[in-house]
């Protein structure tokens, strides 16, 4: 027997196809082709910072292959955060608190439609922004939407999908009780939560080799709506069937047709939510889809790019004014991302808010004059990939031609070639470990201090000052836009008698920091920041509620 026959022999046959591990293809003994016209089955494994894997056909591409996008919990926690109104005189109402009622029986609240729409349910060959005019890509969104509201299998499965996304819920709000970044807790959880999303919405278990591609992993292959301009064109298409359905709950007066309306904003608000990713905003997903053979590659590695500008986040600003560092999936709650929180959940609340104007007035804006869309980050100015404030993009666009990063290794390396291959570029990205950008500020390597004889109350006050809670501080290193992860905490200051602590916050002229955030934390909540410090104070009083 030949070496050539012992290397095919290795691999298993499935119906005439070779089943091998995909960087088996990149190793010197390679993978042996049986004959002509033989197909190969390449087995992306769950490393080299996947999130997800997936089979696919060489002949059809890496079939399957997702992006990550905001996690489930996140967008939950985004469309619970908002207020909804039922009646003009009556009080706004947290969204977390109303259950909307679908055509086939489902009861969400805003925030799991929000968490479903998009990831979960949909039209996995007829992405939204696909659609030539806008009334093409209604009809998408419509489609897409009546996946989840109308098909009476969705009441059973979207009840299962959620059951398994408080797995990853409850992982990150345990992270944050503990003081840790709730970014750590999802990495820890890693595939394990797809292989049972996709074994629920009809796929198989990863566990077995060759496991069939449910909704949940065929609609990430082909999510260019949750990416830049097409999520711009998806949450448009979205949000107009919603005022529409807003409309005809005006001439009706009926709760369940605003009901409706609501949840098909919900569903539009999951592109919406992805506009305030890092990890969204400038890769070129689809043009990586169809530039790179076979596309799939492509899509394998703007995954990349995705993490890349996750992790360290981008600068940017909107047509108010605004200027703030955007991170990416997994970070929503990390404290580096609390100027983006406060920012997504505004332009969330103003597209709620759009859909009751017009149920209380009969009359719809144009798209273009959607109120949420001025509180999005500017996307052409990220498109400039020499912009100095952010560092340099693995991929970009020169016209129709995808650049990519010479030095796929140096966040700051501007030079750009169009001479590249997907394959290769895979090659290089796999293990690759790059440096951190330029303006990357270190954490704090020490906490506050809370001074024993600065307390400024005696008296108790609702809703956290209070007997037998307890209360813990960090800080960080902020320069401009860029700012660094929290450090570590102090330990919990039981409160019984005082109240109110002031702090000493030292300084580190190391880092080149120019200010300090402060972080509180009360036991059994969530880190929020409180207050800055300038580059010289070193004292902080905590006066806050």
């Amino acid at each position: 027997m030949s070496a050539t026959q012992r290397r095919a022999k290795d691999f298993p046959l499935h119906d005439g196809k070779v089943i091998a591990a995909l960087d088996t293809l990149f190793s010197e003994p390679g993978i042996a082709i049986p004959g002509d016209g033989a197909r190969v089955i390449l087995l992306a494994e769950a490393h080299h910072t996947l999130k997800y894997h997936s089979p696919g056909a060489l002949g059809d591409g890496l079939k399957g292959k997702p992006q990550a996008r905001f996690e489930g919990g996140e967008h939950t926690a985004i469309g619970d955060g908002v207020l909804l109104r039922f009646a003009k005189d009556a009080p706004a109402i947290p969204a977390w608190q109303v259950e909307l009622h679908l055509t086939n029986g489902l009861a969400l609240t805003y925030g799991q439609i929000v968490a479903l729409g998009a990831d979960f349910y949909g039209i996995p060959e007829r992405p939204i922004a696909d659609g030539n005019t806008q009334a093409d890509r209604q009809a998408r969104f419509t489609a897409s939407f009546n996946s989840l509201a109308v098909l009476p299998a969705s009441r059973e499965e979207a009840q299962q999908i959620l059951q398994v996304m408080k797995t990853e819920i409850n992982a990150a709000n345990q992270a944050i009780r503990d003081g840790r970044q709730p970014h750590e807790a999802y990495d820890e959880l890693g595939d394990s939560l797809s292989g049972e999303w996709n074994k629920i919405t009809g796929g198989g278990s990863f566990a077995s080799p060759l496991y069939p591609l449910g909704r949940y992993l065929k609609l990430a292959a082909s999510n260019w709506d949750h990416f830049g301009e097409w999520a711009l064109l998806a949450y448009q298409a979205g949000h107009a069937a919603a005022l529409q359905q807003a409309v005809l709950a005006h001439a009706s007066g009926a709760d369940q047709d605003l009901e409706l309306a609501y949840a098909m904003n919900a569903f539009a608000d999951h592109f919406l939510t992805d506009l305030f990713s890092g990890g969204h905003l400038r890769v070129p997903r689809k043009q990586l889809a169809d530039s790179v053979t076979p596309s799939d590659v492509g899509s394998l590695i703007s995954r990349f790019m995705h993490d890349e500008d996750s992790k360290f986040g981008l600068k940017v600003s909107n047509d108010q004014g605004d200027q703030w560092n955007c991170h990416g999936d997994k970070r929503y709650f990390d404290t580096i991302d609390s100027s983006n929180r406060l920012r997504v959940k505004q332009a969330v609340q103003q597209s709620v808010d759009e859909v009751f104007a017009v149920f209380l007035s009969g009359s719809v804006v144009p798209p273009e004059a959607y109120a949420a869309l001025r509180s999005v980050p500017d996307l052409k100015k990220l498109k400039n990939s020499q912009d100095r404030l952010n560092f340099a993009p693995l991929f970009a666009l020169k016209g129709n031609t995808v650049m990519r990063r010479n030095d796929v290794n140096n966040l700051n390396d501007r030079s750009q070639s169009d001479s590249w291959w997907g394959w290769s570029t895979y090659l290089l990205l796999k293990d690759y470990k790059p440096n951190k950008p330029a303006g990357y500020l270190n954490p704090p390597g020490v906490a506050p201090t809370i001074k024993a004889d600065g307390w400024q109350s005696q008296t108790p006050s609702d809703p956290n000052w209070l007997p037998g809670n307890a209360v813990r501080y960090a800080f960080s290193y902020t320069k401009g836009l860029d700012e660094s992860y929290s450090g570590p905490w102090t330990a919990y200051a039981e409160l019984s008698e005082r109240f109110q602590p002031t702090l000493n916050v030292p300084v580190d002229a190391s880092v080149g920091a120019t200010a300090r955030h402060v972080f509180r934390q009360f036991r059994g909540g969530s880190a929020e920041p409180i207050g800055t410090l300038d580059s010289q104070a070193t004292t902080f009083i905590d006066n806050h509620q």
